[in-house]
């Protein structure tokens, strides 16, 4: 009971998800009364994608190294790649069905989230940057866009991939402002006890750790980094401003990848982790628990709707279970964050 009452009365988390949902039910009223065009939606994708969420990439590793913490984060990468694998061939048996096109789109739409423009910014916002909740949560991103670009990309499109389109896709995968600021980011925040250091204070920082050596400097990168949760939930409340209402609460199977998404994956997520933790492979934090499920429980990707529309498969579907999952993802998270906090009062974790 003590757990469920510091969940629901988290002062941090009430006002992530509350600002989250002005926020995106502004965008969508922006949208649909056309303040914002078409035209206006892109804009806000690119200062979102190219300068908020690189510079809270950057922030997320502004912090002390401990090696204890870098070997965890790693492994939580490893099995956040495991999870993917997991989700989609659940999410293949979900639609069994089906024929083994659209079963797959299914699986993919069922199992591949917003992780940087939904969950990212929710969790900075509910545990604060300097929590370390960033590290985990921006390294999964790492499986986040292997997924997205490289295997929901060929396995949507049926394209083969040649040497010349392959150069393409890691590029698309990693050179990207997003991924260059998190191992930029990553790159100083474990190298900073062998580089020169500068004493500040009663202290001493590799000289790398701006935060501390150039705070004016630093200023940039959390300028930036304010934007990233207001403009990221005002971009998701454009995008749902294009959908078709009546029509998108009619479709069944949206809804049912939907609370595959937001609702049944993440508990999946949270039970294995119970249960690696029991087993004792592993041992989680709540943070690093709360990084796996919240980052597992974002709406479908948007880039995966637009692999849909371009290559004219299940478009319709597509774009009704961004809609869809993002409405249950509001939803859903509160419950996620309530279990996520019960669940680290279990003896387990002690």
């Amino acid at each position: 009971m003590d757990a469920i009452l510091s969940a629901i009365s988290d002062q941090n988390f009430l006002g992530a998800i509350i600002a989250s949902i002005v926020f995106i039910l502004l965008g969508f009223l922006l949208r649909r009364f056309h303040f914002i065009n078409e035209h206006g939606r892109g804009i806000l994708n690119v200062v979102v994608m190219k300068v908020a969420i690189p510079c809270m990439a950057f922030c997320a590793f502004m912090s002390d190294f401990n090696a204890d913490q870098f070997v965890a984060n790693l492994l939580i990468l490893v099995l956040d790649f495991f999870f993917y694998v997991l989700l989609l061939a659940i999410g293949n048996l979900a639609f069994i069905k089906f024929d083994s096109n659209k079963r797959k789109i299914y699986a993919i739409l069922s199992s591949i989230g917003q992780l940087t423009l939904f969950s990212m910014p929710i969790l900075a916002a509910t545990y604060g940057s300097e929590s370390g909740i960033l590290i985990p949560i921006s390294l999964m991103s790492i499986a986040f866009r292997f997924f997205t670009y490289f295997y929901s990309y060929v396995a949507i499109t049926g394209e083969k991939i040649t040497k010349a389109s392959f150069g393409k896709t890691m590029k698309d995968i990693f050179v990207n402002p997003i991924m260059i600021c998190m191992f930029l980011g990553l790159i100083i925040w474990a190298t900073q006890n062998l580089t020169w250091q500068v004493n500040v204070g009663d202290s001493s920082y590799g000289f790398l750790r701006i935060d501390k050596t150039l705070p004016s400097l630093y200023k940039i990168f959390q300028f930036g980094y304010g934007m990233a949760t207001p403009l990221g939930m005002l971009t998701i409340g454009v995008t749902l401003g294009e959908s078709k209402f009546l029509d998108t609460v009619r479709n069944g199977i949206a809804w049912i990848i939907s609370a595959l998404r937001a609702i049944i994956f993440p508990i999946c997520v949270l039970g294995i982790c119970l249960l690696v933790q029991w087993s004792g492979m592993m041992h989680f934090n709540e943070l690093q628990l709360a990084a796996m499920v919240i980052g597992n429980a974002a709406p479908v990707g948007a880039v995966v709707g637009v692999y849909c529309v371009n290559a004219n498969k299940e478009a319709y579907v597509a774009s009704d279970s961004i809609f869809l999952s993002t409405i249950l993802s509001l939803i859903g998270i509160p419950l996620l964050f309530v279990l996520i906090k019960l669940s680290v009062s279990l003896p387990i974790f002690a």
